[in-house]
């Protein structure tokens, strides 16, 4: 009987637990590193990326909303101190997308998602090119 009281405790502990993952990331957690020559020159949580300047970019092409939210990658690289930008590597759950400084205009935004994470995207990006749950940012790669 104890035993089955134990199992039942274990069960229920991780159960809690995948549901606070399944939740995303509090807002006080690191969302977003910025990194250039493997070093890191900012961290992002989602509150802080809230107070940037934000952008509406219409996403005709996607399944879902049609118009995304969140601040161009230009103003988070900028935020960062990133300086002489050629390309940046934007890395998380989809494959990573290199982008040349040409793609990275005003459109070219962090989307928030529902799930409190960051999704690359934009007016000019093709939905091949979106990564979701982004983690960080890549300076010349």
């Amino acid at each position: 009987m104890r035993s089955n009281t134990l199992l039942i405790r274990v069960v229920a502990v991780f159960a809690l637990s995948a549901g606070l993952v399944a939740c995303g990331a509090s807002e006080t957690e690191v969302q977003l590193v910025v990194q250039e020559n493997h070093r890191v020159l900012d961290r992002f949580t989602f509150s802080r990326l809230q107070r940037l300047p934000q952008v509406q970019v219409a996403t005709p092409q996607s399944h879902g909303a049609r118009v995304q939210q969140g601040p161009s990658v230009r103003s988070v690289l900028d935020t960062a101190g990133a300086t002489g930008v050629i390309s940046v590597r934007v890395e998380g759950r989809d494959p990573a997308q290199t982008l040349t400084v040409g793609e990275l205009g005003d459109q070219t935004i962090l989307g928030f998602t529902n799930r409190h994470t960051l999704k690359l995207t934009g007016a000019k990006l093709g939905r091949d090119q979106w990564v979701r749950d982004v983690s960080e940012l890549v300076v010349n790669p």
